[in-house]
C-alpha cells in the first residue's frame, strides 16, 4: 500500500484494477506501445480516477558497470 509500481509497458485495464486494489499509488511505465486501445484508455481512465500516478519513465542513458 502506498508503493509504487515499475513495468515496461502500460497496464492494460485488467492490471489497473489490480493495481488500484492493492493500494499502488504510481504507475511508472516505460513504453506506451498499445495507447490507442480501448483497453488501455479505460486503464489510464480507471488509475486517474483512482488517484494513483502515472509517470512515463525516461531513461538517462547513463550505465553502471561493475567488476566482479
Amino acid at each position: 500500500e502506498g508503493s509504487k509500481i515499475y513495468v515496461t509497458l502500460f497496464p492494460c485495464n485488467e492490471c489497473a484494477k489490480a493495481i488500484i486494489q492493492s493500494g499502488i499509488k504510481a504507475v511508472i511505465y516505460r513504453d506506451d506501445l498499445y495507447k490507442d486501445t480501448k483497453e488501455v484508455k479505460a486503464s489510464k481512465r480507471m488509475l486517474k480516477t483512482a488517484g494513483v500516478e502515472i509517470i512515463e519513465y525516461k531513461p538517462t542513458g547513463r550505465t553502471l558497470h561493475i567488476t566482479v
